[in-house]
């Protein structure tokens, strides 16, 4: 039998927390080669819950701070007036934990953010000390959208570029023959036997986007595809990834999760609600406000959809036409109004708004804030990221493209002429949110 070690690999950033994060490409991967019988390892450097570490304490949704250590900043990044860390399970660790296992036949290491590129820089090091005749493949966000800066990282043997899509070639040079299919429709669960320990589970009920804003770049990352599992078959796996380690909190990841709201998630909450389950609902990533009806609203709140995130981004509708073209100012009052009559108060909801894109004035930030507070929603920032191949990349000065470090929301936020205004902004949407 075969046999694949999975790692997620630590994080050195100015600032990280969990907020439901779980490797997710993985533990779908987990499942997938499992299903075909290859034996799986697992590692995730960033489980604050491991055994291997003193537990982080988290909060009632099972969110938290990771284990952190100072670390010197990068050179390219010196200048930044901040603490550097490196968050995860420390080195030392992690080499112990690696040298009690026997060797795996192939190493495949998963990436996120472009400028987390450092983490996956120790753990292939560590790795490969440890494991000096064992393949190592690297995939994930990084992987794809900066495939030359990775082919520079030494001792890779082999990038998958675009999520699973061509890592069955990948896998069959080293005699490890599988079936992936590209549709996640037709993904298993993901895995979460791999984690001895859980607070909350996190999952998707479709992969992709259908829509395409210019800030984002979750058009490469799907392949440009957008595929959803049946009602019946989320509902199912809820069930029992949930049923068998009796968490209260379940997590999604969607990109755009009320798309089509008639025809899927509103019947999942139905369901759920029929079923007289007892959850906590959470959606990390911005809900689409649009969407919203008063059938919608009544469910999200009786379902116990917990403080619902949305993506407003900017109440001025310029830069909405320009960006998105997902909801008019108008549009988003009239769903909020709903909302409120749904049974939400003021504060029990945020906003998504982004500080920093492009040309984006001072006087605009202002104006969304107070649009956003009018309405009682908590504002929430969204520090923008210069993202390669998104529209607004092409607006990016070269410095950006050379260095993912420099792709870093604190690094590019630091270099706007009106940095020290922004963080005045900052600090005024955070006494505003006091006061709900």
């Amino acid at each position: 039998m075969k046999k694949i070690l999975l790692v997620n690999p630590p994080v050195y950033d100015f600032a990280a927390y969990d907020l439901w994060a779980k490797p997710l490409a993985l533990l779908y991967l987990s499942s997938i080669l499992k299903k075909q019988n290859i034996e799986i390892e697992f590692f995730d450097y960033m489980d604050r819950l491991s055994s291997l570490i003193e537990n982080t304490e988290s909060n009632e949704y099972g969110c938290g701070h990771y284990i952190k250590e100072q670390v010197e900043k990068p050179k390219v990044i010196n200048d930044i007036k901040r603490n550097y860390f490196r968050f995860g399970i420390p080195k030392d660790t992690a080499e112990n934990y690696f040298k009690d296992l026997n060797p795996p036949d192939i190493i495949i290491i998963g990436s996120v953010m472009t400028y987390w590129y450092i983490g996956v820089k120790e753990a292939v090091k560590s790795l490969k000390k440890i494991f000096p005749d064992t393949p190592i493949i690297l995939g994930g966000v990084y992987a794809t959208l900066c495939f030359e800066h990775a082919k520079t990282i030494k001792n890779i043997d082999d990038i998958v570029s675009g999520g699973f899509h061509g890592l069955m070639a990948v896998l069959s040079k080293y005699n490890i023959n599988v079936d992936i299919v590209n549709d996640f429709s037709s993904f298993p669960m993901p895995d979460y036997s791999l984690y001895p320990k859980l607070e909350y589970i996190a999952g998707r009920t479709s992969m992709g986007c259908p829509f395409n804003c210019s800030y984002c770049a979750q058009k490469i990352l799907s392949n440009r595809t957008y595929s959803i599992k049946s009602v019946d078959v989320i509902k199912n796996e809820i069930y029992e990834l949930t049923g068998k380690r009796n968490i209260q909190n379940i997590v999604f990841y969607d990109d755009a999760l009320f798309y089509n709201a008639n025809r899927h998630i509103k019947i999942l909450f139905q369901q759920i609600l029929d079923d007289n389950k007892n959850f906590n609902v959470h959606t990390p990533n911005g809900l689409h406000a649009k969407f919203i009806d008063e059938e919608l609203a009544d469910l999200m709140f009786h379902v116990k959809l917990i403080n619902p995130r949305f993506s407003l981004e900017t109440a001025d509708e310029h830069e909405q036409k320009y960006s998105d073209h997902k909801i008019t100012n108008q549009e988003f009052k009239s769903s909020i109004k709903i909302l409120k009559k749904s049974g939400y108060n003021k504060g029990e909801y945020t906003v998504y708004l982004l500080m920093g894109m492009p040309n984006q004035s001072i006087n605009s930030i202002k104006d969304s804030i107070k649009f956003a507070h009018d309405l009682g929603a908590k504002i929430s920032f969204s520090e923008y990221s210069p993202i390669p191949y998104t529209a607004t990349w092409a607006y990016i000065d070269e410095l950006f493209k050379e260095e993912p470090l420099f792709q870093n929301k604190t690094y590019f936020l630091s270099r706007q002429k009106n940095y020290d205004e922004l963080l005045e902004l900052k600090q005024l949407a955070k006494n505003l949110n006091n006061k709900l």
